[in-house]
């Protein structure tokens, strides 16, 4: 019989509390799913016990970065939400300048490197565009640059051509052809993320959709500190931003974004 260590409604309690603390996301609602995936996770940390395990998680930064990881496996794709990619477009060819633009969470670099296209395909050079993602095996995904399957299907051949070098159905990203992408794991609630950089654009698509409340308002503020004065926030279309003294949401003709107060 497949040995098995499964959680206490107590110990799920303690384990859910532990992760909220380090990144703001809250399982409660996926709780169910979790208790059943983590007892294979739990006996590959080779602990006897799940309290043995929840003691390590509190002091083992390696343990910490593993069971971030398997709690945050996202999918997405390139060119999402593409009307609102070419909007972010639209506003850094109003800005004439340098700009930096911060994607959190990136994942495995597909929304970084759809900014970096359509910049490239409007003649947008003067940009750098960092990723940040808390689960290092999509970091490090992203860095390498190579995509198959469906993260694909909205490029078109042409565009797969020109910014892809493809060999056996992996694509492999042109950094030549591209502007600056950067890839870095950060958790947005450590001190590291403040230090990060000034950034004129902030694109968090479909990470604050995990947060609880207190989270919620806490990145706010964060966000806050690193943008620049006249710079934007993009949300996704998912996401739900809670009233706070940080930013306010302005419509425009191409879409919505966030502002500082």
């Amino acid at each position: 019989m497949e040995e098995k260590i499964n959680p206490t409604e107590l110990e799920l309690n303690e384990f859910i509390h532990i992760i909220n603390e380090i990144s703001g996301i809250d399982l409660n609602e996926k709780r169910n799913i979790l208790a059943l995936k983590l007892s294979k996770f739990v006996l590959g940390t080779r602990s006897k016990t799940f309290a043995e395990f929840l003691s390590k998680l509190k002091i083992n930064r390696q343990l910490k970065q593993d069971t971030l990881d398997f709690v945050t496996i996202g999918e997405t794709y390139f060119l999402r939400e593409l009307a609102q990619l070419k909007e972010i477009i639209f506003y850094i060819k109003s800005l004439e300048k340098h700009v930096n633009i911060l994607s959190a969470p990136c994942s495995s670099g597909e929304e970084v490197y759809s900014i970096a296209i359509l910049a490239a395909q409007n003649f947008i050079k003067d940009l750098t565009i960092t990723g940040i993602d808390i689960n290092s095996n999509v970091i490090e995904k992203a860095k390498i640059g190579q995509y198959q399957g469906r993260t694909l299907h909205r490029l078109s051949e042409s565009e797969k051509r020109r910014f892809f070098n493809n060999t056996q159905e992996i694509f492999t990203i042109n950094k030549q052809e591209l502007c600056r992408c950067n890839f870095e794991l950060c958790n947005v609630f450590e001190d590291k993320f403040l230090r990060l950089n000034k950034f004129d654009i902030i694109v968090s698509r479909n990470m604050i959709i995990y947060f609880d409340y207190d989270s919620k308002i806490k990145l706010m503020e964060r966000f806050y500190k690193i943008l620049s004065d006249r710079g934007r926030l993009y949300i996704g279309n998912a996401d739900l931003v809670p009233e706070n003294p940080f930013f306010r949401k302005v419509f425009s003709s191409h879409g919505a974004y966030y502002e500082k107060i």
